[in-house]
């Protein structure tokens, strides 16, 4: 922050109303400010010829639009810069926006709302903004006023602005506070109409306080609320200056540019439900285009024949001239459809269709005759054709705004009965059709997207709920068209049951589309299954040991367990007994003196004191740094004792006392007894009682613990290897996908915004895991896939993994996820410099970069450490930079110690292509240290730590079982890269399923027992749900359901049915409107357990420590509620409704919430709690009719969140949420409680949160 000295006096009183504060940045007067970030002064400005109000050496300020600013403190009370009704404002400036990015709102200047985190975050005094509408730049005037419920929020926009055409524009607005009517704006000279939204214009007052001005930025730096770009002669007026005078202002002796779009913004844009208010039939439509031409013999009778077509590439919201040729099809049930089979591309990721293209639904359909009603619905513009003829048809949506009235959803279709209403985002239209009987050929035609402009900005193409449906005659019911005797009924349920049979149905169609995908590239990945074996044939096998001596075993890997425990015992009873303890007396010294300098991949003078083996190695200068038995003769000991300066250690600072260097010198002569471990329990335990392994075992794979069926049929099989048949089947489970998806969505970093991407944030490609997983994809495969980084970026395809949003060098960010991912090498720090911990240089890392890239790539100056700059205060740098800023990195291969270049161009499918190459070097055999990794990750998932700790940085950690870890590595090889393989040898282990060492906090490196796992944040929600049976619901995880906006600034990821599904929910806006207080519930209890609602980093071990909000959100939170209330559709509610007796619902308890069987006192104590009310618990079941008149709840979205009413609905919907789903009345009110007690206290016990 540089301070430049007041040049302008009197403002801490209010002046005349000609009293003009004036920046203009040319060395003039000025008011004292900060300059916070990167401000440039001196910069060119607006100068003659080209504008000729203006000197020819005019000077400007530049901003980065990172937050950079100019801060002017207010005062006090009663300043220049406070304003009241019946004062008036004017602001202008000259501007120059360094390019306008799509949704942004670039403060100019502005007072108040600067520090998101204070008491009164909301404090807009008042503002002139550029507020970006489809690439224009629109002037923005915006201000809060106080209310009884907090802040409102005034602003007013103009539908047109200027283009992105880096010239210089001059600005103004002015406003009479309390006077709405008084608002006028200018661009360049001419005024421009405009309207207000949010809570609309207004008589009150604005905010006044003493917050300070800033130029450039607001909202604590925020990038969308900052200018980019060159800022000069900024004005504030206390006074209406005439629009004469503002208009002359402007003056230029540039020609014309072409004139700038027309942002699409408007009084009544459609945010939601277009459908027809009133129930009269629509006209039969005007005939605007005939019905298509259809091959009727490719329609298969009984089935609705769908067509895609997506090669039409309209460039304007028109329904083709002529109907577009076919790329896809498929067959479908019924005119009902949610979404359409993905498209697969290269070996089965997920791509995304054209933009918008054309679903055509075909069938023959056999009708009675009489008059009935026809429905048509859908999301893009849809038509109808009965028998070749038009019969219904729906309109191209309206474009985007985000003040839509809430109240125009009180329009909307009711055909009567239990009728369906239209989803947000849907229009409708319904007409009679009288026929008499027969088969009908039947056409629907929807365009599925929207064309925003002609620059290629796009809304998510999706279908809603596009149907065509049918009420016979007499009938008040609907029902989905369709040609086969089964016929869906349209309404609320009706639809649910179709929607998910056909979810399913897609899921299985999407599968088989992936593994035909997959076949593609069947030769070429069969060529490296044999380049594998061929490898494996020519290298040294690791051999099993002979297992020890009264140790049991199952399978290799408890023989190579059972050495190093051996091992260890030898090492622990060759310690003097009654000498110096290393643990607890030289490794302190060791850590707090030598080990900042002497461990890792970079120790100095390459020493390592971090293990015996180092220290007995040594060195570059000293060579063995310590010799057991001999003191006197151990360059440590010699080195710690000097008084030379240059000899001494540690060099600098705290040296060692000589009680310590007695310890050190006591220690050496009595052998230097350095154990792998500190003292470490060998008890091996018997293995787990069955119950408790089936637990594990199934939380360990699908995430979730077993069901009452599932745990019954495991008691009922007496068979010897029940356990290996159990182990087998739910690796094969489907729910195993679920399990670890949220695994790798935090190792590889995937991070969706659902609203306005901000810093790196990538696309959701979590589809793409959960598919691969779904696929049990080998692991090489899985990988390739994700570094060739093909497919879609915003459907979920792995190029979504190469998005970094406003990162400078995007693949540099995604090489070092790579490196912490596959290899075991953690890159972070090489990032802007050479890691000054480990051996990684940043050369390395944009090397890898370039090869994502498939391009060289340049070092950023803006992200990168100058060497200048740290030798600039004369000391030696603690860090090295060995890339310049600006230099160029080509793409190659930069470890060759882990796999040579020559691999790649035996392997690689593509040889000259950059990507190919690194995914072959990252995963070919050749490189041990991937399968490693991987089996390694495998192993820390189910035992509770890594052979290699830290599973993300190998170079800092220490192997526990070497062998054992080459052995599953080259299994893992060998089984073709199959992660099942590893995880079945591990679960069949005996070390596996030992039973737990309650006294363990964590397992130890032996594995000697292990200790008990606290479930992960995802297994604690998911095992909430799925133990107690209450339906996983939540809002859409999206804040545009009615999709309105670009696909760019706001996707959706769906409507989550497990915790991997759930993102953050927070808004750059922090507005009340743009909630989701469902998900918000659920995530609220995954990041009480470590869960991340943004991944902007990679982490493979989460925090994991028990904190008080754990208990606290589980018995008294929101979702908590839920859970253990007894609601018609709770699972425990139909198992309390059939119990026996007391004693049998308690066993239903404790085997459905924790997988085994009460013991005799719990099951006295809680049969006793159970008993009183038993007998008359049932009640006279009620029937729930829906209240009539019926009405759809009102939604929010970003449609309509800033109108009035809109945060209204949201927080009604947060009341809903938080009092839960009504209690079912068929149960009696006293016992239900009683049984909800029992849920309540088996679900808060410690025992449900471990494993």
């Amino acid at each position: 922050m540089s301070r430049l000295a007041p040049l302008f006096l009197g403002l801490a009183a209010v002046a005349s109303a000609q009293s003009v504060p004036v920046w203009n940045f040319d060395g003039s007067a000025l008011p004292e400010f900060n300059a916070v970030g990167a401000v440039a002064f001196k910069q060119p400005g607006p100068r003659r010829p080209d504008y000729p109000r203006f000197e020819q050496k005019n000077e400007a300020a530049t901003f980065d639009g990172k937050g950079a600013h100019l801060e002017i403190k207010d005062p006090g009370a009663n300043s220049l810069f406070d304003f009241k009704n019946g004062d008036a404002i004017t602001l202008e400036a000259w501007v120059k926006p360094d390019g306008l990015r799509k949704g942004e709102n670039a403060y100019v200047i502005g007072k108040g709302r600067t520090d998101p985190k204070s008491a009164n975050p909301s404090n807009q005094n008042w503002a002139l903004r550029l507020r970006v509408l489809y690439d224009s730049a629109c002037l923005n005037f915006l201000f809060a006023s106080p209310s009884g419920t907090g802040i409102k929020w005034h602003r007013w926009t103009t539908p047109t602005g200027f283009a992105n055409d880096r010239r210089w524009h001059h600005v103004a607005v002015r406003y009479e506070f309390g006077k709405p009517e008084s608002i006028r704006g200018w661009i360049d000279g001419k005024e421009i109409k405009g309207s207000w939204d949010m809570d609309g214009e207004t008589t009150d007052a604005p905010v006044v306080d003493d917050a300070p001005v800033w130029i450039g930025s607001s909202m604590g730096g925020l990038a969308n609320s900052s200018f980019r770009g060159a800022i000069d002669d900024i004005r504030l007026y206390r006074t209406l200056v005439p629009a004469a005078e503002i208009a002359a202002r402007f003056a230029t002796t540039l020609p014309p540019v072409a004139k700038a779009d027309i942002a699409q913004v408007g009084p009544s844009p459609n945010a939601g439900n277009d459908s027809a208010s009133g129930t009269k039939a629509a006209k039969a439509p005007e005939v605007v285009r005939k019905a298509p031409k259809i091959d009727w013999t490719t329609v298969t009778q009984g089935q609705v024949r769908v067509e895609l077509c997506e090669d039409w590439k309209p460039t304007a919201n028109v329904w083709p001239e002529k109907a577009p040729s076919v790329s896809d099809s498929y067959v479908a049930p019924a005119f009902g459809f949610a979404r359409v089979p993905e498209k697969y591309v290269d070996t089965g990721v997920r791509a995304e269709r054209g933009h918008p293209y054309l679903l055509r639904a075909l069938a023959t359909v056999k009708l009675p005759a009489g008059k009935h009603r026809l429905l048509l619905r859908g999301r893009g513009a849809s038509a109808l054709f009965i028998d070749g003829k038009l019969q219904l048809k729906t309109p191209f949506p309206p474009a985007g705004t985000d003040n839509k009235p809430i109240k125009d959803q009180d329009k909307y279709l009711d055909l009567g009965g239990d009728f369906r209403f239209a989803p947000p985002g849907n229009r409708d239209a319904w007409v009679e059709f009288e026929t008499k009987g027969g088969e009908h050929r039947i056409i629907l035609e929807s365009i599925v997207g929207f064309v925003i402009n002609t620059k290629g900005s796009r809304r998510r193409p999706e279908l809603g709920e596009t149907i065509a449906a049918i009420s016979l005659a007499g009938r008040t019911d609907w029902q989905l068209l369709t040609p086969s005797a089964d016929t869906p009924a349209y309404n609320d349920a009706g639809w649910a049951a179709y929607a998910a049979q056909e979810e399913t149905r897609l899921t299985k169609v999407d599968a088989s589309a992936r593994t035909a995908a997959r076949a593609r590239q069947g030769d070429y990945w069969q060529k490296r299954r044999e380049a594998a074996q061929q490898w494996l044939a020519k290298t040294p096998e690791t051999p099993v040991p002979t297992l020890a001596a009264n140790f049991p075993a199952n399978n290799p890997i408890d023989h190579f367990l059972a050495q190093k425990i051996v091992a260890y015992q030898g090492q622990v009873k060759a310690v003097k007994t009654g000498g110096v303890d290393f643990y607890a007396k030289v490794f302190p010294i060791l850590e707090a003196s030598c080990l900042e300098c002497h461990q890792g991949g970079k120790p100095k003078g390459k020493l390592h004191l971090d293990t015996r083996a180092g220290a007995l190695k040594g060195g570059k200068s000293d060579g063995v740094a310590i010799i057991p038995g001999d003191p006197a003769k151990s360059p440590l000991l010699t080195r710690i004792k000097s008084e030379d300066p240059d000899e001494a250690m540690p060099p600098v600072g705290h040296r060692l006392t000589a009680t310590e260097i007695a310890t050190i010198e006591q220690w050496i002569k009595e052998g230097a007894a350095w154990p792998d471990y500190r003292t470490l329990p060998t008890t091996i335990n018997p293995l787990t009682e069955d119950l408790a392994f089936l637990r594990r075992v199934t939380l360990d794979t699908v995430g979730v613990p077993p069901s009452l069926t599932e745990i019954e049929a495991f008691a009922a099989d007496t068979s010897a290897d029940k356990r290996a048949k159990v182990i087998d089947r739910l690796l094969h489970d489907p729910r195993a996908a679920d399990h670890w998806t949220g695994y790798w969505q935090d190792v590889l970093a995937e991070n969706p915004n659902i609203l306005n991407p901000t810093l790196n944030n990538s696309g959701p490609f979590r589809w793409w895991i959960y598919e691969s997983l779904a696929d049990r994809k080998p692991l090489d495969l899985m990988v390739t896939e994700l570094l060739r980084l093909k497919g879609s970026s915003a459907a979920g395809g792995p190029a979504g993994f190469g998005i970094a949003s406003q990162n400078d060098v995007p693949m540099a960010a995604k090489a070092t996820i790579v490196t912490t991912a596959f290899l075991g090498m953690e890159t972070k720090c090489a990032r802007c410099h050479d890691a000054p911990a480990h051996t990684a240089k940043q050369e390395q890392v944009f090397a890898l970069a370039a090869l994502l890239e498939t391009k060289a790539v340049k070092v950023p100056i803006t992200s990168s450490v100058s060497m200048a700059k740290l030798r600039e205060g004369g000391r030696k740098p603690l860090i090295e930079v060995t890339l310049e800023p600006g230099a160029s990195v080509e793409p190659h291969w930069p470890f060759p110690e882990l796999s040579q270049e020559s691999v790649a161009d035996d392997l690689a499918l593509d040889p000259k292509d950059p990507r190919d190459r690194l995914a072959t070097l990252v995963t070919a055999p050749q490189n041990e240290r991937f399968a490693q990794v991987m089996a390694n990750r495998l192993w820390a998932r189910l035992m509770g730590r890594g052979l290699v700790d830290q599973a993300w940085d190998w170079e800092r950690s220490k192997n526990s079982h070497p062998e054992l870890l080459r052995w599953l590595g080259r299994e893992l090889v060998r089984s073709g890269y199959d992660a099942d393989h590893v995880l079945r040898l591990i679960l069949n282990s005996h070390a596996y399923q030992r039973a737990t060492d309650a006294s363990q906090k964590q397992t130890s490196p032996l594995f000697a027992s292990p200790a008990p796992r606290r479930l992960s944040a995802e297994q604690v929600v998911d095992s909430m749900f799925a133990t107690t049976g209450k339906p996983f619901r939540t809002e859409e995880a999206s804040l545009d359901i009615d999709s309105i906006r670009e696909q760019a600034n706001s996707v959706t990821l769906g409507q989550p049915r497990r915790a991997w599904m759930l993102t953050s929910t927070s808004n750059e806006r922090d507005r009340p409107a743009l909630a989701l207080p469902r998900i918000q519930a659920v995530c609220d209890v995954l990041a009480a357990f470590g869960w991340r609602a943004s991944r902007p980093d990679p982490v493979t071990d989460r925090e994991s420590s028990a904190n008080s909000l754990q208990p606290a959100i589980l018995s008294n939170g929101t979702m908590g509620t839920w859970v253990t209330r007894l609601s018609d559709d709770h699972g425990v509610t139909a198992v309390a409704l059939e119990a026996k007796s007391p004693e049998a619902l308690t066993d239903a308890l404790f085997l459905r919430l924790l997988s085994r069987r009460p013991t005799a006192a719990e099951k006295a104590k809680y049969s006793a709690y159970l008993s009183e009310g038993f007998a008359g618990r049932l009640t006279q079941s009620s029937s729930k009719s829906a209240a009539y008149p019926r009405k759809p709840a009102y939604y929010v979205s970003w449609s309509n969140h800033l109108n009035d009413l809109a945060t209204t609905v949201r927080m009604q919907e947060e009341a809903a949420a938080r009092k839960g789903d009504p209690a079912t009345d068929r149960l009696a009110t006293e016992w239900r409680r009683r049984a909800e007690d029992v849920v309540w206290a088996l679900v808060n016990s410690p025992e449900f949160l471990y494993n």
